[in-house]
């Protein structure tokens, strides 16, 4: 008579499981600062190079407006840019560790 084989070892991966749900994409660092200099090109665009003609009774607008979001952007982008590469090399530091989040 032949032995069964016990219970087969579960398969190995090498990810972890994650915990909890998918991260949300609005927490991204860059989230912002791309938002903003979308809306700042948007009034640009609606303040200088438009030639529709509806859109000159807003030209006053959104010429402020461009103005006051632009140096808003020039703070925001690199703000932005610095917090996802720290984010970047704290997550390598955890990786190389061994300890996966």
């Amino acid at each position: 008579m032949s032995e069964a084989p016990s219970d087969p070892a579960p398969p190995t991966t090498d990810r972890p499981d994650r915990r909890g749900p998918p991260p949300n994409p609005i927490h991204h660092p860059l989230f912002l600062p791309v938002l903003l200099v979308a809306f700042t090109l948007w009034f640009g665009y609606d303040a200088f190079l438009t030639t529709d003609p509806e859109m000159h009774e807003h030209q006053t607008f959104n010429r402020i407006m461009y103005l006051v979001m632009q140096p808003i952007c020039f703070r925001a982008i690199p703000r932005g840019i610095t917090e996802f590469l720290a984010d970047q090399s704290d997550a390598a530091a955890v990786h190389r560790a061994g300890n996966p989040v």
